[in-house]
This record gives structure tokens, sequence and C-alpha cells, in this order.
């Protein structure tokens, strides 16, 4: 059995969601009410960790020569794991963007998913974004948000990607020795 197969994708509230961030991700303790959908990352049957897709604060965004409103985009705006586990966020990540896009995507008219990464992060999770179909759309720059608290995490740079949903959105993840 492939690792990716033992890590599986439940919808949990927005307190769990909350409690999860609030004792694992000290730079970020509220969850906004924007969220669309909270997912627990379970690995044999124990959570671990959430992802929390939600709309972007932002208004449009050109990508590839095509134009997305705010409401066309979907961000996973927190992935946030509870242990260190090598792959457990990109293998719970690629089931977690199965999900939302199967069961969510359509319905609410998205086109694109968004995320982003810490650019002094290289692991697993870039090879499990580009093998979803994600692409880096370039870094961000540090800064903090005029109206909202300041934050550490908004002091480092980031990478941004995007997704465009499509059919093959919902694509298998690719098995390890695919990457050796």
């Amino acid at each position: 059995m492939r690792f990716a197969e033992r890590v599986h994708i439940e919808s949990i509230p927005r307190h769990v969601a909350g409690a999860i961030y609030e004792a694992h991700h000290s730079y970020m303790d509220d969850v906004p009410r924007t969220n669309l959908v909270h997912h627990g990352l379970c690995y044999q049957n124990q959570l671990l960790g959430a992802i929390t897709w939600r709309y972007p604060l932002i208004r449009s965004l050109e990508y590839e020569g095509a134009r997305f409103e705010g409401d066309e985009i979907v961000e996973a705006a927190r992935i946030c794991i509870g242990v260190d586990f090598p792959n457990l966020a990109s293998a719970a990540l690629a089931q977690s963007m199965e999900r939302f896009v199967r069961r969510h995507g359509q319905r609410r008219g998205v086109r694109l998913l968004l995320t982003f990464v810490r650019a002094d992060f290289d692991g697993s999770m870039i090879k499990a974004l580009r093998d979803k179909g994600w692409h880096c759309a370039g870094k961000t720059e540090p800064g903090q948000a005029g109206n909202r608290p300041d934050k550490q995490i908004r002091e480092q740079p980031k990478w941004r990607f995007l997704c465009e949903v499509s059919s093959e959105s919902d694509r298998e993840q690719a098995p390890l020795n695919r990457w050796s």
C-alpha cells in the first residue's frame, strides 16, 4: 500500500480546525468566518492536521492570459500539520484538493486554486503541487497587512502557486517512484 493511500481527509467543523491552528499555528490563531471548507488530515485514523479552503482577499488575478475574478479563486489558506511527519502534508493536500474540486468546485464556479509555500521551503510539497498541475507564479514580497494585526509569518517571502480547475485537477497523485 502506497503512503498516500494511508492518508485520508475528513470534513471537520470550524472549531476543530481552530483548535488545530491554535495548538500548532501560533502565528495565525484566528479562524475567519470567510472559510468554505475545513479538512482534517488523518493518518491511521488519527487526526494530525487541517487544511482550510477559502476565498482569498483579492478582487481579481491575471494568470496565463486569462482573468479570474475573486469569487472564481479559492485558496488552500492553511496547511497545518501537528507532527513532524515527512510527506504527510503533500499527500493530504493532494487528497484535500481532489475532494474540494469534486464536491465544491463546479457548484461554486471555482476556476483557479491558489496557495502559498514559504520561499525557504524545499520538499515533497513542491513536487506534490507540480504533480497535481500547480504552477509557480512568482514570489511574494514580505509585508504586513495594513488592515490586520502584524504577524511574523508575513515577514517571510512565499512562492505563489496556482492551478486551473479542470477535469484533470482531480487526477490521482503520482507514486513516489516517479520522482526517483
